[in-house]
This record gives structure tokens, sequence and C-alpha cells, in this order.
């Protein structure tokens, strides 16, 4: 039994060393990113903060920095795939919620324009009605998740100096949003 009990105390022992080479590796990782952030390198900060994330996926700001460095790059896709991910492990932070709102809305914004080869923006042309009729849902759908992660801010962070902003981004995109609800006649009580 007493060798059972000592198996047992350095099984523990090894998980929480491993867990706390995975902090300080994570940490790391994130410092790294930092630096390459600041000297705009910001392929190599997604690569160390890509990194840390597989370490481990737990650590929010690992998730909310890798977003940010997506938005940086303008692939925003990927950014609120992982902000997404980040909102369940810091559900008080007002920076994760502006940081989805704003994924949100260059995702949305995507919908309808793309960028050619010569990287000027023109408008997205649907192969079909049905096609568009999803477009504009998928539109719709992302500018109120984007209000409603604003409104998330708005109420963590009463007190930011961009609330008034937010609250006019918030209307505009409302004005977008019904714009849309009225122009294909969509049923927003999905």
């Amino acid at each position: 039994m007493i060798k059972l009990i000592k198996f047992a105390f350095i099984l523990f022992l090894g998980v929480i060393s491993c867990a706390c080479v995975n902090m300080v590796a994570v940490h790391e990782l994130n410092q790294k990113a930092s630096k390459y952030i600041e000297e705009g390198n910001v392929d190599a900060a997604i690569s160390r903060l890509e990194a840390s994330v597989d370490l481990d996926g737990e650590i929010y700001e690992s998730r909310y920095n890798l977003a940010n460095a997506y938005i940086m790059k303008g692939e925003y896709e990927k950014a609120m795939n992982n902000i997404e991910a980040a909102i369940p492990l810091a559900k008080n932070e007002p920076a994760v919620y502006y940081t989805h709102a704003v994924s949100a809305m260059h995702v949305a914004d995507e919908i309808y324009e793309t960028k050619d080869e010569k990287g000027e923006v023109v408008d997205v042309v649907f192969k079909s009605p049905e096609a568009e009729i999803e477009a504009a849902e998928k539109y719709v759908n992302l500018l109120t998740k984007a209000n409603e992660s604003f409104d998330k801010y708005t109420t963590l962070a009463p007190n930011a100096e961009d609330t008034q902003q937010v609250l006019e981004t918030i209307n505009d995109n409302k004005d977008k949003i019904s714009q849309k609800v009225e122009q294909y006649n969509l049923n927003t009580d999905k």
C-alpha cells in the first residue's frame, strides 16, 4: 500500500511539474510573440502564438493575442475562430468582446467585398439568388454577433474612452442589418 501511495505521489508531482513547464513555455512564447509584433513581424508572432495555443489552449491571453495578430494580417475568419475560443475562458474581459466584434464585422464585410489580384477591393458576384440570400443571412448573423459583443464590451467597460464610437458602430450595424432584412425579406426570428 505504501508503494502505491508513493507511486501516486510521484505521478502527481510529475503532472504538476509538467503543467508548470507548460506555463513557462507558454509565457515565453507569448513574450516572443509580443516582441515580434512590436518589430512588425506578424507572421513570426502568429507562429509563436499558435505554438502557445498548441501547448495550452485554455489560456485566453494566447488565443486573444493570436486573434489580434490574425486581424493585423487580415485573416479575419481565423481571428474570429480564436477569439470565440477565448470568450468562455475570459468571460469578464472587455477586450475579448471588442476583438470578437471587430473580427465578426470584418468577416461580414468579406461576404460582399473581396480583393482582386492587384489588391483592390471588388464586389462579390453571387452564383445564384439562393447563394445571395444565404450570404445576406450570414451577414446579418455576423453583424448581430458583433453588436452583442459590443454590448457586452460596453457593459464590462462602461467608462472606456471609445464607448461613444462603439455605440455609433452598433447603430451603424443595426442600420446595415435592417437594410439587408428589408432587401431580402429575411426572417430574423430564427
